[in-house]
This record gives structure tokens, sequence and C-alpha cells, in this order.
């Protein structure tokens, strides 16, 4: 798709610099907008191994809402004592909570920021045995309390590659070493979306709208221009930010281009409608007015 766009300002360019030269810590802060895809979802679990993970996840150890903020990832601690098995526990209790949308039900605030709002999109949990070590990340200076490696005992994170039920999980050894608990290749659905999503046919056209996101974001940078599109709830609507968008004239000019050129893809992939915004605002959505099949 090749439009008429206005070039990047200056600001937005360096932050997406400083953005693509990123991610040297050992710990990644909850990812953000990208450019590239996020592993595609396998076949979907049955419901012997839905059954398995949600034991699993039921059985989790305590654990304490230790430090949070947002774009940085959250800490928590359990008991110095907690096993392996239990932090594999209390890994599916996470993603259990995190699939359904319970955000508020384990007391976080909003984990990213989305162009600039505030959300649930992404997120990292860097869990902890005990608290000596369990402040690192938060330390703007001075010396680690533990070391100047990343002490964390386990990690869960979701929102990669744009996607929300892109998710994974490790526990880290003494050593060191990660060892992976699962991630959004297995096929794992909450109850919920097995019901209304049995063959995981749903979730296959999310991730090729958000795919599709990407790809035209991608576009957008290589030309400079500073749009910037993504998906995320509702999954059937594209949103779109740029500083055109502040007027109406701006929307509208976009908006006839956009679907002049690629109406017909966007509604084979089950987009239903356009959000126009600037960053930090969401914006108005349009109507896509796809065609109905006789």
């Amino acid at each position: 798709m090749k439009m008429k766009l206005q070039p990047a300002r200056p600001t937005v360019l360096l932050c997406l610099a400083l953005a693509l030269a990123t991610g040297c810590k050992s710990t990644p802060a909850p990812p953000k907008p990208a450019t590239t895809s996020a592993p595609q979802p396998g076949p979907v679990m049955d419901a012997t191994g839905r059954a398995n993970a949600a034991q699993l996840a039921a059985s989790h150890p305590p654990f304490k809402l230790f430090l949070q903020k947002i774009d940085m990832p959250t800490i928590l601690v359990v008991p110095e004592t907690t096993t392996d098995d239990q932090l594999k526990s209390l890994l599916w209790h996470l993603r259990t909570m995190a699939r359904s949308g319970k955000f508020r039900d384990l007391g976080l605030q909003p984990t990213a920021s989305l162009f600039d709002r505030p959300g649930y999109s992404s997120g990292v949990f860097n869990i902890y045995r005990g608290p000596r070590c369990a402040r690192e990340m938060y330390i703007p200076s001075g010396p680690d309390p533990c070391g100047s490696s990343i002490h964390r005992s386990a990690s869960y994170h979701w929102g990669e590659g744009g996607n929300r039920n892109a998710d994974g999980a490790d526990t880290v050894t003494q050593s060191g070493a990660t060892v992976l608990v699962f991630d959004s290749t297995d096929g794992w659905q909450t109850e919920d979306e097995a019901a209304s999503d049995p063959d995981g046919s749903k979730a296959r056209q999310s991730a090729a709208r958000i795919r599709y996101s990407l790809t035209e974001t991608a576009k957008q940078v290589k030309q400079r221009a500073d749009i910037r599109f993504s998906v995320d709830e509702p999954t059937d609507q594209l949103d779109a930010i740029s500083y055109q968008f502040a007027t109406d004239q701006g929307q509208k000019t976009f908006l006839n281009e956009l679907l002049t050129l690629n109406r017909d893809q966007l509604c084979t992939l089950g987009f239903t409608t356009v959000r126009l915004g600037v960053r930090g605002s969401p914006g108005k959505p349009y109507p896509i007015d796809c065609p109905t099949s006789k």
C-alpha cells in the first residue's frame, strides 16, 4: 500500500532509533509495538491438557506483588523455599489470569503504554525467591544488592509481537540457565476461549490481522512516515495513529486512500473498523463497510 504520507517528526525517529538500539538487559521491559511477528499458534491443546494445566495453576504457591511500574517488569516475591515445580504452578496461574484479562485481580496497574495509551497489551512478571535481590531492576544507580547479573528465579511475559496471546515462561537454574516451561505454540486456551473458539481459527485470524498491522507499520518506518498500526481490543479493529489524524480532514484523506487501496484485503482479514487517533488519544473508529456475502 503506497500512500502520500507526512514525514515523521524528529522525535518520533529518535524514539524509534532508541527502541531498536535497546535490548541489552538480561530481562527485557514489557514488549513494545513491534515490526516482527510473534510465534504463530499451533494446534489447540485438548481438554486433558487444559485440565492438567488448570490443576497446576490451582496449586500455585503464595506470592506477593513487590514492585510495579508501567513499561517495567512487574516484580513478584515468593518464599525462599519455593521449589521449581511450585514456580511452574505459579507461571501457569499467571498465564491463566493474564489470558482471562484479570489483571486487576492480581493488583496490577497498567503494565505497558501502547503508543502512549496505558493498558495491559504486554507485560513481564519476574519472580524472585525472597526480597533480597528483588529490587535490582528498579535501582537507578549505585551497586546492585546481589551483584551485576539478574537473579530472578522465573519469568512470564505476554504481548510478544503485538499479540496479547503470544506469551511464554521459564524458570532459571542456579547456574543461570533458563528452562522453558511453555510458550504460545502449545495451543493452550482458557476454558472460555475453548468454548468460543474450539478449533483455534479465531485466534489464527486475529494473529493474521496483527501480522498485517506489523507489516504496514514496517512499511511506514521504511518510508520515514509517522503512521503506526496496531491491533489490540477489539481484534477486528485496525488502530492507526499519526500526527496527521489530529484534524478531521487529515483523517478523511487517509481513510479514503486506505479504503480505496486496501478495503478488499482488510475485509478478507476480518477487519470491520479502522480507528484513527494521535499519540495519547484513542481516536475515532470508522466502519470499513465490507460487502456482505450472499
